[in-house]
């Protein structure tokens, strides 16, 4: 019992011992402890200690006595990155940085939030020296420890410890991801998060030219709004992550303040004046069209009110309530539109909603609803990336469509809705083409104007309803008689023109008499009445080089009114040359 007794008794003496140890360093074992060797990616926030400042702003030696005097104080972070909302005050992140060599060890600690108001980093030696680094976009960017976009600041770490103190303060969400690295590895996720915002700023620009440019030429107004749709995306992300601040206005303090939630209500606004105008909700839907409006006025007239009351933080509260009334606005409309048979309509619908999921995890995830991710955090900028490429995708069946109705209604304009030939306006562009390309090559050609006999007495014995079924008789029938390569059409009222490529006059005359010859053959039923009807032909032929289809046509009406006077039912040709008019062929009589 007694070897028993005695090691009782020295586990006791051990705990006491190891007790009264930590109390006589109260900065062992409640702050957390990073070891100045680590060299990491990814950030490291888990691996420190917070405090929220409650109601008057602490100094380096407060937060260092509130933490002798109640280690209980500080709080360890759940996740990789520090996440509070909007206006969640100011938190002091702590942990002490261990060196265990005998040499100085140049570490750069930064926070990955290029919104953030003002960001300080205190270094405490062991000697009590302190090391102040400042940085945050309340701060001009030449003033700031490190003139970079994102806080940091580069300290060598000497031997022994020293303890961090990083105090972040702003109005925005608040969103800490702290990192701890060599310079090489800092440098190394700068240039990826570049090559991301250049990726998606690249594809942003382009479309927002684009379609300027297409608004510069087509003077249609839905490609201007587009174009500030996505040109607003860019100018808002990239004043929201601090990049506009070092590209363009590193001086601007206060408008690097309010250009944020300014620039999203302008992204919203012509998000959805782009979305009234393509849907065209003024007509479909001008109960929905009229509240947009009134809702974005509204907006605009409550930030005015915010920024003369100096109110940011309630400005960016309306801006984050902005985004997703918006969301809901563009998805209803996108929806509305599509059922109602707008087929463009789903590539709207389908990039709302791409970019209202990709907006709301991005907003999830800087709130810290949820668990921090890269894709979280980048899932708005993704989300609009998809969203631009299918409106454009709209945009573009849009334009084939009304590329398509342009074309049809050229093409209606070029054809006789009664007899489905061409007319004047479709005849005369190809049958001058073909004119000129024979009068080049030498090649005979020539024209032959057709005209229904007694047609006016048809239609005042058998009404215009029966004159046009006469009409549309005879034009098939002369559609199914003539050759392949030849051109018809209706000329006008009882008039069809016939253009003959490769025919010489004697063919000419033979193909018009064959004409003439079926339409005489032709029947039509009218209650039990048979109409039968003939046709008069004038035929001209090219035989100079200087005869234009003008002067053919006119020869060829000519020899039309011959055939008439010589009482109807007969071909009539002439020649369009310079030869004599005994020259000329007489006339074929009706057989």
């Amino acid at each position: 019992m007694r070897p028993h007794g005695l090691f009782i008794f020295l586990l006791t003496i051990l705990s006491l011992t190891t007790h009264a140890l930590a109390e006589s360093a109260p900065n062992a074992g409640f702050v957390p402890v990073i070891d100045a060797q680590t060299d990491r990616q990814d950030s490291i926030v888990d691996r420190m200690a917070f405090l929220v400042e409650q109601e008057q702003a602490l100094s380096v030696g407060d937060v260092q006595s509130l933490i002798r005097a109640n280690p209980d104080i500080l709080q360890r972070p759940e996740t990789s990155v520090l996440a509070n909302g909007i206006n969640s005050g100011t938190v002091w992140l702590i942990a002490n940085v261990i060196n265990p060599t005998d040499s100085r060890i140049v570490r750069r600690v930064s926070v990955g939030t290029g919104w953030l108001e003002q960001v300080d980093f205190f270094l405490v030696a062991e000697d009590g020296l302190l090391q102040h680094f400042v940085a945050g976009d309340r701060i001009a960017l030449n003033e700031r420890s490190l003139a970079k976009r994102l806080p940091s600041a580069d300290y060598p770490f000497p031997p022994g410890e020293t303890r961090l103190l990083l105090r972040v303060e702003t109005a925005d969400p608040l969103k800490v991801p702290f990192y701890f690295s060599s310079i090489a590895t800092s440098h190394s996720r700068e240039q990826s998060q570049t090559a991301f915002y250049s990726f998606v700023y690249g594809i942003m620009f382009a479309l927002s030219a684009y379609t300027l440019m297409l608004f510069v030429s087509l003077r249609q107004r839905r490609y201007l709004y587009y174009s500030l749709y996505t040109g607003s995306f860019v100018a808002m992300t990239a004043s929201y992550n601090g990049i506009a601040m070092t590209l363009l206005w590193p001086e601007a303090v206060v408008w690097q303040q309010w250009a944020p939630p300014l620039l999203m209500l302008c992204f919203t606004s012509s998000g959805l004046a782009f979305a009234t105008n393509f849907l065209n909700t003024r007509r479909h839907r001008p109960w929905l069209h009229r509240a947009t409006q009134t809702l974005c006025i509204t907006y605009f007239a409550l930030f005015g009110i915010c920024f003369m009351l100096n109110e940011q933080g309630l400005a960016l509260r309306l801006a984050f309530l902005v985004v997703p009334v918006f969301s809901v606005l563009m998805l209803y409309m996108g929806v509305s539109s599509w059922t109602r048979g707008n087929k463009s309509a789903r590539y709207f619908m389908l990039g709302t909603l791409a970019s209202a999921v990709g907006a709301t995890i991005t907003a999830l995830t800087v709130t810290g609803t949820v668990t921090y991710t890269q894709v979280g955090y980048y899932a708005v900028d993704l989300g609009m990336v998809v969203d631009a490429m299918l409106l454009m995708l709209a945009l573009a069946d849009l334009v084939r469509k009304n590329v398509d109705a342009r074309v049809e209604a050229e093409r209606t304009a070029q054809i006789d809705l009664l007899t489905g030939l061409n007319n004047r306006r479709g005849f005369l562009p190809v049958a001058e083409s073909l004119w000129s390309l024979v009068a080049r090559n030498h090649r005979n050609i020539g024209v032959a104007m057709i005209d229904i006999d007694h047609f006016k007495s048809i239609n005042d014995r058998h009404g215009h309803a029966v004159g046009d079924r006469i009409l549309k008789k005879i034009a098939d029938e002369l559609d199914r008689s003539r050759r392949h390569g030849d051109l018809l059409a209706r000329w006008g009222g009882e008039e069809f023109i016939l253009l003959l490529p490769e025919t010489d006059p004697a063919e000419a005359v033979i193909v018009a008499e064959r004409f003439r010859n079926n339409i005489e053959q032709l029947a039509v039923s009218d209650q039990g009445k048979v109409i039968r009807c003939t046709i008069s032909v004038g035929v001209a032929s090219r035989h100079s080089k200087s005869v234009t289809l003008d002067e053919a046509i006119a020869a060829a009406d000519e020899e039309l009114y011959q055939a008439k006077i010589r009482g109807r039912n007969q071909v009539s040709s002439g020649l369009t040359s310079d030869e004599p008019e005994s020259n000329r062929a007489a006339s074929t009589e009706r057989c």
